[in-house]
């Protein structure tokens, strides 16, 4: 009796795993063909492997069909293919998983939702944090001198990005083409997967750099560098600490070379005391109400700070940094190791409507 039980018990597991494997050869083609595989995708999409592990297809987000083949939802996105609304069961729409909300500007934006603060940005909410990737990555990458001496930033008018100008010896004039900038004028590869966008927009906001113009600094005449610098990009973090970037030749070398400090435009947990009250509609800024030390990756700042903030509005209007300094903070960690990192002090800061 028992082994007959045991039988007809394998004979079920058998049956299951077979219908499993029916399943899938039909879903699935037996021999990979990725002739047609895309090998980038449009700016903020993963390059991801599809359901069958065969080939590369861009993710899809949220909103969007998907199914546990071709159609996978993006992965760096915490997005699942949610079938609850087919009856057959084969395809499904993506959407995100239930996760923190993010308040960017005043305004609450749930988890896994997708907007875009500028032209130049578009950022995600991902579980109460913004991860965003520049719509013009090459105002970061700096050009290989050789091919293009004394680079610059410029302004295209009607257009959201800037384009490098490079200024020959000659004293001719020349704007580097786009369509052949990413294979000819620079050493990195024009970044196509955003798991990695990502995480340089978290770490070091390389492709979360927002440089809006470039401008001309009072140079060292005895070394004849014409200094320049873009403006600082806009903080990563709408609330607290984030990073920001610039392309600068303020250095020995008199190169052009990326720089990071640190910002906070808000704190997080003050964000009830930055509200508007008594019938007003904006605050513009307020400081701190006390002096804290500032916590960076496990370490803490030797001195303590009372920023300024900028505050909040009710009408839609945004509140943002008008004039901020830079300046530099020694922190501490608790094994001993102690550095400097560079950080943005407000100023002034500006309500608005260019959100």
């Amino acid at each position: 009796m028992r082994s007959t039980s045991f039988l007809i018990y394998s004979l079920s597991l058998v049956a299951a795993f077979l219908h499993f494997v029916s399943i899938v050869n039909g879903m699935c083609p037996l021999v990979c063909d990725c002739s047609n595989a895309p090998t980038r995708c449009p700016s903020g999409v993963s390059l991801v492997t599809d359901g069958c592990n065969c080939c590369k297809v861009c993710a899809k987000q949220t909103g969007e069909e998907c199914n546990d083949q071709e159609k996978v939802c993006d992965p760096h996105r915490d997005l699942f293919c949610d079938y609850s609304g087919s009856r057959s069961g084969d395809w499904g729409v993506c959407r995100a998983q239930d996760g923190r909300p993010c308040v960017h500007e005043g305004t609450r934006i749930s988890s896994g939702t997708m907007f875009q603060p500028t032209c130049k940005l578009r950022c995600w909410c991902m579980d109460g944090a913004d991860a965003c990737t520049s719509l013009c990555p090459h105002e970061i990458q700096v050009p290989l001198p050789h091919v293009c001496p004394h680079a610059r930033l410029q302004p295209i008018p009607g257009q959201c990005c800037s384009a490098w100008v490079c200024d020959a010896p000659s004293g001719e004039s020349a704007v580097l083409p786009m369509d052949r900038f990413w294979n000819e004028y620079v050493s990195e590869h024009e970044p196509t997967d955003i798991s990695t966008v990502i995480v340089c927009a978290v770490s070091t906001s390389s492709f979360a750099s927002s440089v809006t113009r470039g401008r001309s600094l009072a140079g060292n005449r005895k070394s004849g560098c014409r200094q320049q610098a873009s403006m600082w990009s806009y903080c990563t973090k709408s609330c607290g600490l984030g990073v920001s970037t610039r392309v600068s030749n303020a250095n020995a070398e008199c190169k052009l070379r990326r720089e990071v400090r640190l910002c906070e435009v808000r704190s997080c947990n003050q964000e009830e005391s930055l509200t508007p009250k008594h019938g007003r509609r904006c605050m513009k800024q307020r400081r701190a109400p006390r002096k804290e030390h500032i916590v960076y990756s496990g370490c803490t700042s030797v001195r303590s700070y009372r920023p300024r903030h900028c505050g909040l509005c009710k009408n839609g209007r945004c509140c943002t940094p008008r004039s901020t300094r830079t300046t530099t903070v020694r922190f501490e960690c608790e094994d001993g190791r102690a550095f400097y990192k560079r950080m943005m002090v407000i100023k002034s800061c500006k309500c608005h409507r260019h959100c």
